[in-house]
């Protein structure tokens, strides 16, 4: 693959960036000028040859008059949100089942606050394909909460549901419960707070300071 092109995506996922933050619609006109600060790491021609690579692929269309782009619907649906548009008030509260009385606890006082919360026992009906909603509802969220309790640690579908969302560029918020540093794997480099069993209240403070 030649140099040019092996450069190509990591300019698309700057372009991507910009887009979504800008918050523009399907159909609003974009300037060419909107990325221009990508062209302090990649030259004004690597990012010309980006947008033409998303033009031909229907995802972002040069307007007729050549005044800028406007975002596809196949591009808001298949570029810039492909598993639904997040929600910023959309938290994913990951927890082992021994720790549901809590989680169930914590997740009532921050929708308290006008936050939604998933609960995977609350919120998956029984005939639910219970793998696609919960992937589903960790790609919507903004912030990703792992309760890292004893009962957390080595569980495959709570460190699944980790990996995940740090695979997603989610917020992560780590709660370590009776848990040291080492055991957190991946999440340790994010924000997060220690805490003793028992200290449910400060727990729910901590969140509600973080989240609100």
């Amino acid at each position: 693959m030649r140099l040019k092109d092996r450069r190509l995506f990591p300019v698309i996922s700057k372009i991507r960036d910009i887009v979504i933050d800008s918050d523009r619609d399907i159909g609003v006109l974009i300037l060419r000028s909107l990325f221009q600060p990508i062209e302090a790491e990649f030259s004004e021609e690597e990012v010309t040859y980006a947008l033409r690579y998303l033009n031909g692929k229907g995802l972002l269309e040069l307007r007729s008059d050549r005044a800028g782009y406007v975002i596809t619907s196949k591009g808001y649906d298949e570029w810039l949100f492909p598993q639904g548009q997040i929600d910023p008030k959309k938290i994913f509260l990951s927890y082992a089942v021994a720790d549901k009385r809590f989680a169930g606890k914590l997740k009532h006082e921050l929708e308290k606050e006008g936050l939604h919360v998933f609960l995977a026992h609350e919120d998956i009906e029984p005939t639910e394909r219970w793998r696609d909603k919960i992937i589903s509802d960790l790609s919507s969220s903004s912030t990703f909460i792992a309760l890292r309790t004893e009962s957390y640690l080595g569980r495959p579908y709570t460190e699944q549901e980790c990996g995940f969302a740090l695979a997603l560029g989610k917020r992560i918020l780590t709660i370590s419960i009776n848990t040291k540093s080492k055991d957190m794997g991946f999440c340790s480099e994010f924000q997060g707070q220690f805490f003793k069993s028992g200290e449910d209240d400060k727990i729910i403070a901590f969140c509600k300071k973080q989240l609100t």
